[in-house]
């Protein structure tokens, strides 16, 4: 529920109307575990949320993402997921089901040594690609 009402402070504070759709895409988003793409969100929404459309969920990941309330995960798919999880973490993707784990694996980076560069870091990202466990059983059951 907290995430919910700062959800609507930022959404307000953005200058951005609270609508049902925005509250119900930023619900499912926050429900999942399992970084869902917005036609996922769109395909559980559609039934339930009158007036929704796959427009309005690219919309309102972007702005969602914009005022920092979700991350988007890029894949090698051309596909992108989303992440209501914005605290800095880390992502596994499986190259066989596609499936998005978030892992605490940290990159050894020195943010220090950027700065010195003259670089200002505001973000950062860690993906690591390969077979997760399940498809590695079930590829050595075959």
């Amino acid at each position: 529920m907290e995430k919910l009402e700062r959800f609507k402070r930022i959404t307000r504070e953005r200058g951005l109307r609270v609508t049902p759709q925005r509250v119900a895409v930023y619900k499912e988003i926050l429900s999942r575990k399992d970084h869902p793409s917005a036609e996922e969100i769109y395909e559980a929404l559609k039934d339930k949320v009158e007036g929704i459309s796959l427009t309005t969920v690219y919309r309102t990941l972007s702005n969602l993402e914009e005022v920092g309330l979700v991350v988007r995960i890029p894949t090698l798919k051309d596909k992108v997921h989303y992440d209501a999880r914005v605290e800095p973490h880390s992502h596994f993707i499986c190259l066989k089901c596609g499936r998005i784990y978030d892992v605490e694996v940290s990159p050894e980076v020195s943010f220090e040594n950027l700065k010195k560069e003259g670089f200002e870091v505001s973000n950062s990202a860690f993906i690591c690609y390969g077979i997760c466990k399940n498809c590695k059983v079930k590829n050595e059951e075959v």
